[in-house]
C-alpha cells in the first residue's frame, strides 16, 4: 500500500486549518497526544501521565490510543482533515516526512537549555536530535544494532564468547560450529531492512547515494553485503524464513541474533534459562560494523494551540524521571546520566560497555521522506526473494535498485 499523499497533507496544513481550543471545566488547557498502544508499556505511560497532571494542574493530556501498526495511518489521516494532534511519535525514522508537519522546537530548547540538557545523551543520539542545527523532537529510548548471544550454549560447546575485535568471518565460522542438530548458530531477521541494511553498511555499500536521489544497491560492495545476509541460511547455520523456533533467539535455541533489538531486553530478563549477553557489531569488510541507529521521540504539531502546555509534556517525557522508568521497564537509558545510575546493574546484558562501542559506529538510516516506502513496498519484497527464491544477490539488488530509482524518477526527479 502506498504511503497517505502527502502533498495533498501539506496543502491543508498549509491553509492553516487548525482549531482553537478553550480550557475544560476545571480551567484546564487540554494537550492531545497520539498514543501507540503498547501493552508492555501501558501501564508506565498511565503512571507518567498521572504524575505529569499532577506536577502541572493546569494541563489535562488527553491520551488518544491507536495500535501500533495503525499509528502512522491515523496520524496521517488526522493531519489530512485539519485535526493533527499536538503531540505525536516521530522518531528519526519517520522524520523525512513528517518535518513539514513539526513545529521547529529550537527556540524553546534553546530557552530552556539547561532544563533540556541535550549534551546528557549520548552522543550519537545528540547528532540525530539536531538536524541541520534545529531540533523539532525530544527522545525518549533508542535501539542500537547489536550481537546478543545465549552464553549457556556457548559454554557448553566450549566457545570464546565473542569480542568487540570480532570480524564477520569470525562469526561466520563459530556460528557454523555452533550449529547443531537442535541449535542453529545464529538468527536471520527477514522482513525489514534491520539486517541487510546494516550487512550492506559493513561491506561498505549503501541503499542509497549520499543526496538520495539514487539508489545503489547494486554495487560491488553492497552485493557483498547481501551475500553474506544470505549465505547465513546457504551455509546452515541459520534457518530460512518460515522455518526455525518462532520466538527466535528468546527461544534458546540460537547461539547468537544477529542486529537484536533493545526492546527485546525486557522479554529477554524473564526467561528464566536464558542466559545472554551483548557486543558490538562484528566489523565487515570495509571496516564498518553498520549497526543501525534509531529513535523513539516526541513532537509537536504545528498547528498545535497548545505549543507551551505540550512542550512542558514532551520535556518531561524525555526528563530524567521518565527515562528511569524506562530503564524500569527494561529500555536502554538514553540519558548518559540515568544509566550511570546502574539502576539494571545486576540484569542482563552485562557487557554494557558494548553499546558504547556500538555506537561509535552506528548509522541512521538515510534521510528522505520516500525511504520507508522504498525499503519496505520495492527493495524488501527482492530481498525476500533471495532468500526464497534461489534468485542471486546480484539479481536482486539490481531489480531492487531499479524499482527504486523508477520511484526516484517518477517522484523526485532523481536517479538519471
Amino acid at each position: 500500500m502506498r504511503l497517505l499523499n502527502w502533498a495533498i497533507v501539506s496543502l491543508v496544513l498549509a491553509s492553516g486549518c487548525s482549531h482553537h481550543r478553550t480550557a475544560d471545566a476545571n480551567g484546564r488547557h487540554t494537550v492531545i497526544w497520539l498514543y501507540p498502544i503498547d501493552v508492555g508499556t501501558q501501564e508506565m505511560t498511565k503512571q507518567l501521565v498521572a504524575k505529569f497532571e499532577k506536577e502541572n494542574p493546569d494541563i489535562h493530556i488527553e491520551v488518544q490510543s491507536v495500535p501500533g501498526s495503525q499509528y502512522q495511518t491515523k496520524l496521517k489521516t488526522l493531519v489530512a482533515a485539519g485535526e493533527a494532534p499536538d503531540v505525536f511519535v516521530c522518531g528519526d525514522v519517520y522524520l523525512a516526512y513528517l518535518k513539514p508537519f513539526l513545529s521547529d522546537l529550537t527556540d524553546l530548547a534553546t530557552r530552556d537549555a539547561k532544563e533540556v540538557n541535550i549534551e546528557d545523551y549520548y552522543p550519537a543520539v545528540q547528532k540525530l536530535v539536531k538536524r541541520d542545527g534545529h531540533i523539532y523532537f525530544l527522545p525518549q529510548w533508542f535501539n542500537v544494532s547489536l550481537l546478543y548471544y545465549n552464553k549457556k550454549l556457548f559454554d557448553d560447546a566450549k566457545e570464546p564468547y565473542p569480542t568487540g575485535s570480532w570480524t564477520w568471518e569470525d562469526y561466520a565460522r563459530t556460528a557454523k560450529r555452533l550449529t547443531s542438530k537442535e541449535i542453529w548458530g545464529s538468527t536471520v531477521t527477514t522482513g525489514w531492512w534491520g539486517e541487510w541494511l546494516t550487512l550492506v553498511h559493513g561491506a561498505g555499500g549503501d541503499l542509497f547515494n549520499s543526496e538520495v536521489t539514487k539508489a545503489t544497491l547494486d554495487t560491488p560492495e553492497a552485493v557483498k553485503g547481501l551475500s553474506f545476509y544470505r549465505d547465513a541460511i546457504k551455509q546452515g547455520f541459520a534457518p530460512s524464513p518460515g522455518n526455525g523456533p518462532s520466538t527466535g533467539f528468546a527461544s534458546g535455541k540460537f547461539a547468537m541474533d544477529y542486529g537484536g533489538h533493545v526492546g527485546l531486553w525486557a522479554t529477554y530478563r524473564q526467561i528464566p534459562n536464558l542466559d545472554w549477553d551483548i557486543e558490538a557489531l562484528p566489523k565487515g569488510p570495509s571496516g564498518r560494523r553498520g549497526g543501525e541507529i534509531s529513535l523513539t521521540a516526541l513532537g509537536i504539531s504545528k498547528s498545535s494551540p497548545e505549543r507551551e502546555s505540550a512542550w512542558k509534556f514532551v520535556k518531561f517525557m524525555s526528563s530524567q524521571e521518565s527515562i528511569r522508568a524506562h530503564v524500569d521497564r527494561g529500555y536502554l537509558a538514553i540519558r548518559r546520566s540515568v544509566a550511570a545510575e546502574k539502576r539494571d546493574k545486576d540484569l542482563a546484558p552485562k557487557n554494557r560497555g558494548a553499546v558504547e562501542r556500538a555506537l561509535e559506529s552506528a548509522e541512521p538510516i538515510p534521510s528522505s521522506k520516500d525511504f520507508i516506502e522504498i525499503a519496505l513496498d520495492l527493495v524488501q519484497p527482492e530481498i525476500d526473494r533471495m532468500l526464497t527464491e534461489n534468485i542471486s544477490p546480484a539479481q536482486a539488488a539490481k531489480r531492487a535498485s531499479d524499482a527504486a530509482n523508477s520511484f526516484l524518477r517518477a517522484t523526485n526527479g532523481g536517479a538519471k
